[in-house]
């Protein structure tokens, strides 16, 4: 499907705001693009925030060239929706995300048999199967999992491509310690995707850890401190993490990128002394048996914290159970240290 430029804007900035109030994002991860024409593709620009994202802030990308147009960069995975463009004629529209359970889910690395979870019946109900023939109809006969890379690199990039060309039937492809990517014949169809792709990953994974997972979290207690905010949260991953009362490290890039390159855990009674210790080139730390502490320049960044907190967690909960491998020492050093410089940047230019 093509669509006109006004239809394209339109439908992208749609899906950018649906993508936030369901959760399949924060801040400004992820990205979204539509089909122009066959050389063509409207994309949402690099580090702009969805809240204030305008219709002339979207950027036109040639699908081979990767030259642009517009008053901002291009999302840095333009390269992954190019080659998606081009290796699938009928894909109108893109959806890149992040969200938790498909994101927790990829650290196995491991494709899905969706025919075959269609004859399993699901943790929670023995009387429906892990997958639904309307989800089985809405993402296809199989989840692949792309090879880890880097994000925004061409090694990512291409190993999805990978995945794509081989599993011509699959709408959605999870990336490995990164998150999912969404493909469609138009926005609707993508982002049903989406969410039939997060359904389905919470039943799958609730198989494979042979246990019913709970989801109800005490309230965070919040305080504004000087020059920053403060968050102790006690979400259910992270309360079980905290119980280990071990160092954790990123199983998730985009926890290396926003949280550290390991969450270090210190006992209830640790002075301030301690805990800003525990926190030097970090911003969350586990209080053993009670949560965690996040901290960010505003709530709004503490908040982001701990979700990428609670998700790395639950990735790690799985990835303990199954013996899967955190994301690379090296590649989390590079996370972190390109997201510091690309956020810092932003910083300034707001």
């Amino acid at each position: 499907m093509y669509y006109t430029l006004t239809e394209a804007r339109e439908a992208v900035l749609r899906a950018c705001r649906e993508m936030q109030e369901k959760g399949l994002i924060v801040r400004t991860w992820g990205n979204v693009s539509a089909r122009l024409s066959r050389e063509e593709f409207l994309i949402t620009p690099s580090g702009r925030s969805y809240d204030a994202m305008k219709a002339e802030d979207l950027v036109i990308v040639n699908t081979r060239t990767l030259k642009y147009s517009g008053k901002y960069k291009p999302s840095s995975e333009k390269n992954m929706h190019a080659m998606i463009y081009e290796r699938r004629p009928q894909c109108g529209f893109i959806v890149h995300t992040h969200q938790q359970n498909a994101s927790a889910l990829s650290v196995l690395g491991e494709d899905f048999d969706l025919d075959a979870y269609s004859k399993v019946p699901s943790f929670a109900d023995p009387a429906v199967p892990v997958v639904t023939a309307e989800e089985r109809e809405s993402l296809g006969p199989v989840i692949p999992c792309a090879d880890y890379g880097l994000s925004s690199t061409k090694k990512l990039a291409k190993s999805v491509s990978k995945s794509v060309v081989k599993n011509t039937g699959a709408k959605a492809v999870l990336m490995r310690c990164h998150g999912a990517v969404l493909a469609g014949r138009d926005a609707e169809e993508a982002m049903q995707a989406a969410m039939d792709l997060e359904a389905v990953c919470a039943k799958i994974y609730e198989k494979k850890c042979g246990e019913l997972i709970e989801r109800e979290a005490d309230e965070a207690l919040e305080k504004d401190l000087p020059g920053g905010s403060f968050l102790h949260v006690r979400t259910p991953f992270v309360l079980e993490m905290s119980k280990r009362g071990k160092e954790l490290p990123p199983y998730l890039d985009d926890m290396a990128q926003i949280a550290g390159l390991s969450v270090k855990c210190i006992e209830q009674e640790a002075t301030a002394g301690k805990i800003q210790k525990a926190l030097k080139d970090r911003d969350a730390v586990f209080v053993r048996n009670d949560g965690a502490i996040c901290i960010g320049r505003n709530a709004d960044e503490a908040d982001a914290v701990a979700h990428v907190l609670e998700k790395n967690c639950m990735a790690a909960n799985i990835a303990l159970k199954k013996a899967a491998d955190p994301v690379p020492g090296i590649s989390a050093r590079l996370e972190r240290r390109f997201y510091l410089k690309k956020y810092s940047t932003l910083k300034e230019e707001d």
